[in-house]
């Protein structure tokens, strides 16, 4: 259904005409293992709401219906799920949209890398906090992790590269992903930022299943 050295090359693949929540997870095993989320669940329905019921600190319970801002999975993660897939069966206004680092490297200055290295962050999530770097690596390939609702700069290094992430964020342009129906994406996690536009007055559900590196 896909290869795997086309979503490699392009850090985002787009495919058409999945129908069901079988054909996605045939989708997902046909790319990596299927790593299970610790909510437990290895493909989850994401609904729209207004947050209230959502579980706290999430973005779901800071935004409610409202944009999400840029962000990489499951950040919290040792090692964030190296893959994201995402499939929807119904229209939605609603895009997914994403920056790449690529876009993002040509939009900071010579030592944003050097930065990023040499930075610490503070990650809190309801299940306790921890101190992390905003790159990793595995077998060979590295990685950036970039969460602003869970992860704090903690040294002056993480304020600085903090600081020009976000301005680079702002002065490119995303791409965007429009749900028509029968849609899945499949995005490079470790190599794109992505994030939802607001919810206007419909029932959006998505599903989404986590992969390994």
């Amino acid at each position: 259904m896909l290869e795997l050295g086309d979503l490699e090359h392009n850090g985002v693949a787009i495919i058409d005409n999945v129908c069901s929540r079988a054909e996605l997870i045939e989708l997902a095993k046909s790319i990596g293992k299927i790593r299970t989320h610790p909510n437990g669940e290895d493909v989850f329905t994401l609904k729209s709401s207004d947050g209230r019921n959502s579980l706290p600190g999430t973005l779901s319970n800071i935004y409610g219906l409202s944009a999400f801002p840029f962000h990489t999975d499951t950040a919290f993660w040792g090692i964030p799920a190296r893959y994201v897939v995402m499939g929807m069966f119904r229209k939605s206004q609603c895009t997914t949209n994403y920056i790449s680092l690529s876009d993002i490297a040509g939009a900071v200055s010579r030592d944003f890398y050097a930065k990023a290295e040499q930075s610490i962050y503070l990650v809190e999530t309801f299940e306790g906090c921890k101190y992390t770097s905003p790159v990793f690596s595995r077998n060979r390939v590295w990685g950036i992790r970039f969460d602003p609702n869970i992860m704090k700069p903690a040294n002056g290094h993480a304020k600085k590269f903090h600081g020009e992430l976000l301005a680079a964020m702002g002065a490119i342009q995303p791409k965007k992903v429009h749900w028509d129906g029968d849609k899945a994406v499949v995005f490079d996690n470790w190599k794109n930022l992505h994030s939802r536009s607001a919810v206007n007055n419909e029932r959006r559900e998505i599903l989404r299943i986590y992969l390994e590196g």
